[in-house]
């Protein structure tokens, strides 16, 4: 197969063109071949959605290796990805810009479905298309702005030698989108008759281009350099250094956006012709840099991986035996997904240690479970085609779960997934009997809560419940049962953290003979009136009597110590008569209640007279009790029929 020469320092035309055989040395790649070829090195900026964090690419899956509809019996390389594109070059005899017997590498291109897979004939870019050869080029999205190796045909020394003796070098060309097509825009400033730049990979932001050269001062024959640009200027380039460069050659650098720089060479050892490499990028001294190994390497020349959005597949080039031409372009499919799955918590951010995780597939088969590692992390493995459900458990934090669909590639292309679990902000509480404190089961439990409807559940056997809160909120908890006299509490979550309020839930039965305490039935000094927080405690009486009309009670009123004796007998009997009276007046008939006042002949604490004491400790002498005088209720058990809360 004829070979184009694009730089050389023979006299003979013959010479520029001339018979390879499918095992020639290496030694003159860049010159002839590779160079020749233009190599497509793209880097699709903002495309890849992150690798492997520890700077891995297909690593530990199972690949095939596919050979391409758009190959031909020439010489086909170069793969580049711009939206739904596939962009390559082709050496082609047909080439409508051929002088006399000499052909050129153009741009073709081939339309892409979600999976990557071509979907048409290749056709022309007749907007990319120079005098002389096309390939490779690098496109960044951010910036719109397309990298492209040509010809470095325009030299003024050269401008009136006939071209079968002109010694063309590679340079790097910047287009930019216009419509359907491309428009020139500028040149790499540091272009050069005397060597060439070519195989261009722009970063993801557009501002560090890496490219191939054999400029002077290399480590060999061709090597990789960077350049970058500040307020619109290049920098000078620079050496990546001997951690990447080697006495051989080193070409067709391609970038991802998370840091990882891949490239061929046949210096870093492998088959010992040019092999894929990978490695950390800024290049570092701890970074290894790393051979892809079968089936991505063979024994032939492999060379130009770019890859799908998808991150499940990618394309390069290869002369291995069993293509269709000399070069052909393949296609690189991941059989599996393999990924870092991380749990996190919602509330820190921070990573989750031992956490349990469980894979389901769409038929609720578990495939793949384990337990995240001390940062959180676990890699699972799954295959290609389906829609799975990873559920992640913690103690102390609620169930978590996440789709992973990778019944199309187009959403398959993250290599991370991070599962975020909601610490448990709780209000745990046993209900037990205030007499005895035997558990209370089956106790009904309503959580109020601001702007939200009431939750309702129920304790267990032990009289024990538990229930999510949020942080920073105010929730309202009513606990009552079967046979027993509720109570509520108001919690607050404002300044919790992550863990669980506590409270016990004692309960008055209402058998004969009971004194309830009514919480919050408390006056003010001096005073006999309902207030509004006790006209709340006696609605729940209220209702307790309505629901068990063979009830008869008998309210007991009592003061603080201040006063004489005479004074709060007088006034206890007062808010006696008063709590009997709202009774009344919301339809308890008169004859199931008796009222007496007590005063302050039973105080609960130690403010006796002549005690200092606060006007809270005051405030708990100032009460109203129940006492049951007749019931004919009955204790039951494990019913949720009829549970009453009061």
């Amino acid at each position: 197969m004829k070979r184009a020469c694009l730089y050389q320092n023979t006299k003979k035309d013959e010479d520029c063109y001339m018979r390879v055989p499918s095992g020639y040395l290496k030694r003159n790649y860049f010159r002839m071949k590779k160079s020749n070829f233009l190599f497509v090195s793209i880097f699709l900026g903002c495309i890849i959605t992150g690798f492997a964090q520890n700077k891995t690419i297909f690593e530990g899956v199972n690949l095939t290796v596919e050979d391409l509809s758009v190959n031909t019996a020439t010489s086909d390389f170069g793969p580049a990805i711009i939206g739904n594109e596939l962009l390559f070059s082709s050496f082609n005899d047909e080439n409508p810009k051929a002088i006399g017997k000499k052909s050129f590498y153009d741009l073709f291109s081939s339309d892409l479905d979600a999976n990557g897979n071509i979907l048409n004939e290749r056709k022309r870019e007749i907007s990319l298309i120079s005098e002389y050869h096309e390939g490779p080029l690098s496109f960044c999205e951010k910036t719109g702005e397309l990298f492209l190796s040509q010809s470095n045909y325009e030299d003024p020394e050269t401008q009136n030698i006939v071209f079968q003796k002109k010694n063309i070098r590679l340079g790097i060309v910047v287009y930019k989108k216009s419509g359907a097509g491309w428009v020139f825009s500028e040149k790499f400033p540091y272009n050069d008759k005397t060597y060439s730049i070519a195989h261009p990979t722009i970063s993801q932001g557009g501002d560090t281009l890496v490219f191939t050269s054999d400029m002077p001062g290399g480590f060999g024959e061709t090597d990789l350099y960077m350049s970058v640009r500040e307020n619109g200027k290049w920098s000078k380039p620079q050496n990546l250094g001997n951690k990447i460069n080697t006495p051989g050659k080193e070409m067709f650098p391609f970038l991802t956006n998370n840091g990882i720089l891949i490239f061929s060479s046949d210096g870093h050892g492998g088959s010992g012709k040019l092999d894929l490499f990978h490695t950390a990028f800024p290049v570092n001294s701890s970074a290894a840099v790393v051979n892809f190994g079968s089936p991505i390497n063979s024994d032939a020349d492999d060379f130009g991986l770019v890859v799908h959005p998808s991150n499940m597949l990618g394309y390069f080039a290869s002369n291995r035996s069993g293509g269709k031409g000399d070069d052909d372009i393949y296609c690189l499919r991941v059989n599996e997904f393999k990924f870092d799955l991380i749990t996190m918590s919602s509330y820190t951010k921070k990573f989750l240690p031992e956490t349990n995780v469980k894979i389901a597939d769409s038929k609720g088969k578990t495939v793949f479970e384990g337990k995240t590692d001390v940062t959180g992390l676990i890699v699972p493995k799954l295959k290609v085609g389906d829609k799975y459900v990873a559920k992640a458990v913690k103690d102390g934090y609620a169930v978590a779960q996440k789709d992973i669909d990778l019944s199309s590639l187009a959403i398959a292309g993250s290599h991370s997934e991070e599962i975020y679990l909601d610490p448990d902000f709780l209000i745990e509480g046993q209900v037990v009997n205030i007499l005895g404190g035997a558990p209370v089961p089956d106790a009904r439990i309503i959580i109020n809560s601001e702007n939200a409807p009431a939750d309702t559940l129920f304790a267990d056997l032990q009289g024990e419940f538990s229930y999510n809160v949020q942080p920073g909120k105010k929730y309202n908890v009513e606990v009552g049962a079967k046979n027993f006299f509720g109570t509520e509490v108001d919690v607050s979550t404002e300044g919790m953290e992550p863990g669980s309020l506590a409270y016990l839930f004692e309960l008055y039965s209402l058998d004969a003979g009971s004194r309830i305490e009514l919480k919050n039935i408390y006056y003010d000094y001096n005073k006999w009136d309902i207030r509004p927080d006790a006209a709340k405690e006696l609605d729940r009486l209220v209702d307790v009597m309505n629901q068990y009309p063979n009830l008869e009670i008998k309210l007991e009123s009592h003061t603080d110590s201040r006063g004489t004796a005479e004074y709060n007998m007088e006034l206890s009997g007062k808010r006696a008569q008063s709590s009997f009276e709202y009774l009344v007046a919301h339809g308890i008939d008169a004859k199931r209640i008796q009222y007496v006042g007590l005063g302050e002949s039973q105080l609960v604490n130690r403010c006796r007279d002549g005690v200092n004491c606060s006007e809270e400790e005051h405030a708990q002498n100032r009460r109203t009790v129940v006492e049951i005088l007749k019931s004919k209720v009955t204790q039951s058990r494990r019913s949720k029929v009829n549970i009453f809360y009061f």
